[in-house]
């Protein structure tokens, strides 16, 4: 008799271990599958939030502040003061990207160093849970190179002129790691570089400035 209660309580144990731990399986099959996307989003959001901000603040603090018109492009004139020509600057436009790529980069690098945290209540989407449970760390790391681009846009500017606006658009990617989760997301960015008004009939020979670095 005492046989037979010790290995029903023996079996009684056994069942409860393989039923507990079923349960947690489903508890974590179901947080897998319904937290992880709502937590993807989330961190890539945040990830991209802060990528933008090291990118303008790189851009318009180093670059943007150093750079003039007349340095990027040259307007050839006609005797008559009417442009005939404008001509983009390529050793100069060449050495301003390779610089905003390599200062980007440098402070993407950065990055790695800050941590975003996400509270885990944000994942349910409720307002009031928000700020409640433990925080999830999000490891934000860059991706291969960065390329910057730059573009031209013509505007009216009034009668008989034209505003050009160089736009200067960085591309990067960026890795954003947390847990259950590896993914990586391209982040774009453009920033007004310079311009000027062009007064005359634009002419038809404008170089587009499509070059990358």
């Amino acid at each position: 008799m005492r046989r037979w209660r010790t290995r029903y309580r023996g079996l009684s144990g056994k069942t409860l271990v393989l039923v507990l731990f079923l349960l947690l399986l489903l508890i974590f099959m179901i947080l897998e599958r319904n937290v992880k996307p709502a937590l993807a989003a989330i961190a890539e959001t945040r990830a991209r939030l802060l990528a933008v901000e090291a990118i303008t603040e790189v851009v318009e603090s180093e670059i943007v502040q150093t750079v003039k018109y007349q340095d990027l492009m040259f307007i050839h004139k006609d005797t008559q003061s009417r442009p005939v020509l404008i001509q983009p600057n390529t050793i100069e436009i060449s050495r301003l990207a390779a610089r905003t790529a390599e200062q980007v980069k440098e402070r993407l690098r950065a990055l790695e160093d800050q941590e975003i945290q996400i509270p885990l209540g944000q994942v349910t989407g409720s307002h009031l849970l928000a700020n409640v449970g433990p925080r999830i760390k999000v490891s934000v790391m860059p991706v291969g190179s960065v390329s910057v681009n730059l573009i031209n846009v013509m505007e009216e500017a009034g009668i008989n002129q034209t505003l050009h606006k160089i736009i200067l658009e960085v591309n990067a990617k960026i890795k954003i790691v947390v847990p259950l989760l590896v993914a990586e997301t391209s982040v774009q960015h453009q920033v007004l570089l310079s311009q000027a008004v062009i007064v005359g009939d634009v002419p038809d020979t404008l170089f587009q400035l499509q070059m990358q670095k």
